[in-house]
C-alpha cells in the first residue's frame, strides 16, 4: 500500500469516527460563546443572581419595619398620651419627669 492510499484511509477513518463533526463543534462553539461572550453570559448572572438575594434580604428586612411601624401605630392609636409621654418624654405644665434608667 502506498503513503498517500494510507493517508487517504486514515483520513476517511478520522473523519468518520471524528467526535468533533460539524455539529458538535457548532454546539461547542455556541456554549462557549452563551458562557462568555453573550449579554447575559455567566458572570452577568452571578452578579444578577447576588442582587436579587441582597435585594430579597432588603424586602425583608422592610417588611419587618412595617410591621414594627404598624404595632406602633395600634399603640398611639390606643392611648397617644401614654405614647408621647413614654416615648418622646413629654409633659404637662407644673409635672416634673424623673427618669430611672
Amino acid at each position: 500500500m502506498s503513503i498517500q492510499k494510507r493517508i487517504s484511509t486514515l483520513q476517511r477513518y478520522f473523519k468518520e469516527k471524528s467526535r468533533f463533526n460539524k455539529y458538535s463543534l457548532s454546539i461547542l462553539l455556541f456554549v462557549v460563546w452563551l458562557s462568555f461572550f453573550d449579554k447575559y453570559n455567566l458572570f452577568a448572572q452571578y452578579n444578577l443572581t447576588k442582587s436579587v438575594d441582597k435585594l430579597e434580604n432588603q424586602k425583608m428586612e422592610y417588611e419587618q419595619m412595617l410591621d414594627k411601624a404598624i404595632v406602633e401605630r395600634e399603640t398611639i392609636e390606643k392611648d397617644i398620651e401614654k405614647y408621647g409621654r413614654e416615648k418622646y418624654l413629654f409633659h404637662k405644665e407644673n409635672e416634673e419627669i424623673i427618669l430611672i434608667k
